[in-house]
Parts: structure tokens; C-alpha cells; sequence
């Protein structure tokens, strides 16, 4: 008796492959899914790139005055001479970025490597979660709220220490006096404190990736600890470790805010490190608004040289934390998280222990008395790395506690800023202000950063060779976009869209706050994409469903609380920014709605109350704000990891 006799059609017959066939609906829907997340990564940097050329082509008179050769090694930054023509040099602010970040490095990288090994290796297990999360809460706290600390608390703390290293330096140039307000190690120390959690982070989450099969090896052979993390794990995280260090450097080198408050604004070269400097962002940020002219073309220069200057570390950085890690994973959840300033990883389940070290059995050799004391200096030198690094966040979060709770009122939610600064008010109008443009960031950043994710993981993964280039060059562009410095996206939205509409608006700063949210949200996402079991994902496909429904379907939902998480995780990143707003927004005295008029927010509140007003009144309302900030800021990132908690169990599945 044969199949057909029996009534069966054979699996290869014209009729069972004629039902296999995809319907010309499912067909068209996908290929129109794929069309529509390819126009969102392309409107998006078409979009970045044409505000980016915008910027350049302001430029164009003082590299024609000057010329490009003599503009960068020019050493001299007069805008209005007694006599003669204005003189734009830009060798001082180069120079002072690369001093105050050398310094921030130089006290970083150590400490973050120490706090790495002891969230990972030194400390109990029970211990690492909460020690890291709590060095984490140094990345939530705004720039702006580091100057704040620094110029009212570290700067008269300082003074005597540098005044002793001053007149006991022995004619040493770098640190001869006189001792002033504003100077290099002052910056670079306040600098060092903001990278620190950055560095600390994307190493923990590389040395997370070392194969424990070698870590147990080491041990095997009879190794220490710290034998272990030498021989074992510093080898194969080198790479990765100096990558987080790029990371931290691009972070250093974009900072305006603190640096505009602690380094002054004085273009010197060769001069002492306890004196006052200025750097790339600073100046941008000091004259900015009072420029014109050729000063105003010298000063977009500058931020042209900023942001080529943070491409290329970020594009180095990429590329050497990227052959760290045997997969993509732990890479670019620390890129996507950790780098957006927020407290948790993007997404991911936990990372894989690291042993403990054996107990040696009674008939093996012991360690020599040598080895364990070198051992334990080591141990002992990450545990002082570990204090240290806890020890800024303990006094920046209570100097705000105590300076920011006596404000904190009913009354001070209610009221607007006073306009007489000897006179108390509220900041109800900066607080609603900056709740508008986290809503309008969040509005241009999310849905397009969701669909260019879409593009990078699952479109340009399922396209042509053609597509997959595309989708890697995007991914590339991306990751290098994570680490432009803010006062660069708030300068290339004002020549772009302020000038543009003709005035400042809430509109024009809620797209700045969106440029900087709108990279965070594509990793996170893409991270999070990535996580989705494939199984799933073929399994609809198997019963049928057209591509674009199954991620409709199965995937978003299944991502849902890690794209919420790594939404959530990027306006925190945003919302404390003060840069941007300077540009943009402007803000405004009264109380205002409108998105398309200028408005207040909770930042340039701090700003204005530290730097142009400082009387008591106006320094109590900046520390109650600044709280409230921190507060917003710490709140959005508890969200985010309570998020990625209920999550979690579901990744692993």
C-alpha cells in the first residue's frame, strides 16, 4: 500500500509546498517592517550628521583667518585687544583639557581597578552586589552638583594643603603659587571622582568574562588570590580594562560644568598646577553667550576639535574593550548601562562567580610566608582603593543632605525663584520645567532608538551581506555617539535649531537632551533584543507568523522590561545635564508651559544660584534643588533595577 493510496499527500508534493509558501501579505509586511526600521536609522543620523555639519560649516572664518595649522597651536585667546585685531588661539584650552584629564586618570584608573577586583574577587560574595551598587550612585550625581560641592566645600577645604605643597615645592614650576580658587588638580581631583564609577563598572563587567575553568587553573597549580587575579585575570582583562579607561577619558575630556566652576578661565600653557586654567568645554560654556563674530566661529571650532577628540577615544575604546570579551554581551550591556551614568547593567542575568580559593589539603606544600604577605599588601592596597573611592560619595551625598533638607518645604515646591536674591522662593517653575523636557527627551529618544535597535539586531542580522555592513557601521557609529560630550549636543541643537526657529524654546533643548539619551537607548535596547531566546523567536516563525509580527508579538514583549529599564537608565543620564540647556533652553523666570518658549529647569537653577548669585539665600534654594535632583536621579535608577529584577528570571529562562 503506497502514501497516496492511503489518501496522504507525500511531503514533497506541489500541494504541500504550495501551503509552505508565505502568504504575498506576509511577504510585503515583512519587507515593509524592514523598510521602516532602516528609515529610522537612517533619519536618525542623518539627522545627528546634518546638525554635526551645520556646526562645521560655522567655522569656516577662522580657519580662513588664522588658518588650521595656526588656530590649533595658536597660544594666545584675546577676543577684545586694547589695540589691534582679536587673536584666537587654541593650544591653552587643548592643553588644559589634556592636563585636567591626565590628572583625573592618573587618580582614577588605580582606584577603579581596585574597586573592580574587590566587587569581584576580594570581597564576600554577599557583599559585591550592594558595594558596587552603592560606588555606582557616584554616576548619578549631575556635574552640576559636583561644582556645586567642589567650589563650596573641597575648594576652602584645599586651600591650606595646596598653600603648604606651594611654599615646600622647591621652586618646582608646577607647583609654585600663588594658590588660587580655581586650578588643574582641584578640576582633575572632582574630575577624577565623576570617571571613577565608569572605569570601575566596564571592568567589573570585563573581568566578569574571564573563563572560570582558568581562574580555578590558577588555583590548581597552588596560587594565592591575588596570584590568581595577576597571572589569571589581569592578562586576559588588559585590554578590556584599558578600554574602560578610554571610556572614563572621553567622559573626562567632554566635562564642562565642574570644570567651568573649579579650573577658571585663564588660557595658559606651562603654567602651575594649583593655578587657574581653562579648557575645551569650559570656555565654551563661560563665553558662549557673550560672543560674536570671530569669536563666536573660534569658540564652534572648539567644540568641533572636542567632539573629534572624543570620537577618536571613544572609537579606540570601543575597539579595545570589544576584544576583550569572548561575546558581545557583557560589552555592550557595560557600554549601554554603565557608561549612560545608571546604576545597573542594562540587562543580562548574573554574571558567573568568581572561585573562592581551595582549602589546601593537609599533604600539599604551603604557601611561603613571602607569597602571603605579598598577597595580602595586595589585598590589603584593593580594600584602601575601595575606602577611598567610598569616601567622596559619602561626603558629596551628606553635604547635600545637610545643606538641602533645611529648604525642603511645602512652600518650596509651590513657589517660583525669587527674582530678589536676598529673598526666599521655591522652584516649582524648574521643576515642572525639567519634568516637560525629560518628557519631550524621552518622546524624540525612545520610539527611534527602539526601531534603530530593531535595525541593528534582528533586520540588518536577517538582511543581505549589504545590510549586515550597514547594520554593523550603524552599531559603530552609535557606540562612538555614547561618549559626545553634552555641551558639543547642546551647541550643534542651537546653530541647527535655535537659530533656526529664531529664539530659545523647550523644544530645543528637550532634541539636545534626546541627541544624549538617543545612544543609551539603542545599546540598552539592542542588549536587551539580544537576550530574547532564539527559540521563541523560531518558534512563531515556525507556526507561520511573518517576521514583523513575531518581534510585534514575542520579542518587544518579552524585552519590554529591559527597554523600559534602559529607557529609564538614559534619562537619568540626561536629566542632570546642565550644558546643553545653556544652548537651548535658556530657562526662564516665570512659570511656563509652552514647549516652544524658553523654560526652567532644575539644572541651570543650580547654575545660576552657585556661580552668578551666591548669596545665602540663593546658595539654600541651589542645595534644595540640588537635592531634589539627585533624588529624581536616584529614583529613576532604583526603578530601573527594581525593572530589571522581575526581569531577570525571565532572561534566564
Amino acid at each position: 500500500m503506497t502514501t497516496s493510496s492511503a489518501g496522504v499527500e507525500p511531503l514533497g508534493s506541489a500541494p504541500a509546498r504550495r501551503s509552505l509558501r508565505r502568504p504575498l501579505a506576509g511577504l510585503v509586511a515583512d519587507r515593509a517592517y524592514l523598510i521602516v526600521t532602516a528609515l529610522a536609522a537612517a533619519a536618525a543620523l542623518t539627522g545627528i550628521g546634518y546638525l554635526i555639519w551645520t556646526t562645521v560649516s560655522e567655522t569656516g572664518d577662522i580657519w580662513s583667518t588664522f588658518g588650521v595649522w595656526g588656530f590649533l597651536t595658536g597660544t594666545e585667546w584675546v577676543p577684545t585687544p586694547a589695540d589691534g585685531v582679536p587673536v584666537f588661539g587654541a593650544a591653552p584650552f587643548i592643553y588644559g583639557t589634556l592636563v585636567t584629564s591626565a590628572i583625573a586618570m592618573a587618580l582614577a584608573v588605580p582606584l577603579a581597578i581596585g574597586v573592580a577586583l574587590a566587587t569581584t574577587v576580594i570581597l564576600p560574595a554577599r557583599l559585591r552586589a550592594p558595594v558596587s551598587a552603592v560606588v555606582d550612585l557616584l554616576a548619578a550625581v549631575p556635574s552640576v552638583v559636583y561644582g556645586l560641592w567642589g567650589i563650596l566645600v573641597l575648594v576652602p577645604a584645599a586651600r591650606p594643603v595646596l598653600e603648604w605643597i606651594a611654599e615646600n615645592s622647591g621652586g618646582i614650576g608646577a607647583f609654585a603659587g600663588p594658590v588660587t580658587s580655581g586650578s588643574f588638580v582641584l578640576a582633575g581631583l572632582v574630575l577624577a571622582v565623576m570617571v571613577l564609577p565608569i572605569i570601575a563598572a566596564i571592568s567589573r563587567e570585563v573581568l566578569e568574562t574571564v573563563p572560570r575553568e582558568q581562574q580555578e587553573a590558577a588555583y590548581a597549580l597552588g596560587a594565592t588570590r591575588w596570584e590568581m587575579v595577576r597571572s589569571a585575570m589581569l592578562p586576559w582583562s588588559r585590554s578590556g580594562i584599558v578600554g574602560a579607561s578610554a571610556l572614563g577619558l572621553g567622559r573626562a575630556v567632554g566635562e564642562t560644568i565642574a570644570i567651568a566652576l573649579l579650573l577658571g578661565n585663564s588660557p595658559v600653557i606651562w603654567e602651575s598646577l594649583l593655578g587657574p586654567g581653562a579648557t575645551l568645554s569650559s570656555v565654551i560654556a563661560l563665553e558662549f553667550g557673550e560672543a560674536s563674530n570671530l569669536q563666536l566661529s573660534a569658540l564652534i571650532a572648539l567644540s568641533v576639535i572636542l567632539f573629534a577628540l572624543s570620537f577618536a577615544i571613544n572609537a579606540l575604546a570601543r575597539l579595545l574593550v570589544g576584544r576583550t570579551a569572548a561575546g558581545p554581551g557583557p560589552v555592550r550591556r557595560a557600554l549601554a548601562g554603565r557608561r549612560s551614568g545608571g546604576l545597573v547593567p542594562a540587562g543580562g542575568g548574573p554574571a558567573q562567580p568568581v572561585p573562592e580559593p581551595p582549602v589546601r589539603a593537609a599533604g600539599l606544600p604551603s604557601v611561603s610566608r613571602g607569597r602571603r604577605v605579598r598577597s595580602g599588601i595586595a589585598e590589603g592596597g584593593i580594600y584602601a582603593a575601595l575606602v577611598i573611592s567610598l569616601i567622596p560619595l559619602g561626603l558629596i551625598l551628606g553635604k547635600i543632605l545637610v545643606e538641602g533638607l533645611p529648604a525642603i518645604s511645602w512652600s518650596f515646591f509651590t513657589e517660583l525663584p525669587p527674582a530678589d536674591p536676598y529673598s526666599e522662593g521655591g522652584i516649582s517653575s524648574a521643576l515642572v520645567g525639567t519634568l516637560i523636557l525629560m518628557g519631550l527627551a524621552t518622546l524624540f529618544s525612545a520610539p527611534l532608538g527602539i526601531l534603530v535597535a530593531l535595525f541593528i539586531n534582528d533586520a540588518a542580522a536577517n538582511g543581505g551581506p549589504r545590510m549586515r555592513r550597514l547594520g554593523a557601521g550603524v552599531g559603530f557609529v552609535i557606540d562612538v555617539l555614547l561618549g559626545m560630550p553634552s555641551i558639543v549636543a547642546g551647541l550643534i541643537v542651537y546653530l541647527g535649531v535655535v537659530i533656526a526657529m529664531g529664539h530659545f524654546s523647550a523644544l530645543a533643548g528637550g532634541i539636545a537632551l534626546g541627541i544624549i539619551m538617543f545612544p543609551i537607548v539603542v545599546r540598552s535596547a539592542d542588549e536587551i533584543l539580544r537576550l530574547v531566546p532564539t527559540a521563541q523567536k523560531e518558534a512563531a516563525l515556525a507556526l507561520g507568523a511573518p517576521r514583523w509580527r513575531t518581534i510585534w508579538s514575542v520579542v518587544l514583549p518579552a524585552a519590554a522590561p529591559g527597554i523600559l529599564t534602559g529607557v529609564m537608565l538614559a534619562l537619568a543620564r540626561a536629566s542632570g545635564e546642565t550644558a546643553p540647556l545653556l544652548f537651548t533652553s535658556l530657562s526662564n523666570q516665570f512659570f511656563s508651559t509652552d514647549v516652544l518658549e524658553p523654560i526652567a529647569a532644575l539644572p541651570q537653577l543650580i547654575f545660576s544660584n552657585s556661580v552668578n548669585v551666591q548669596t545665602p539665600q540663593s546658595l539654600e534654594l541651589a542645595w534644595g534643588a540640588a537635592l531634589v535632583l539627585v533624588a529624581v536621579i536616584l529614583l529613576l535608577n532604583i526603578v530601573a533595577r527594581l525593572v530589571a529584577a522581575r526581569a531577570r528570571p525571565s532572561e534566564g529562562r
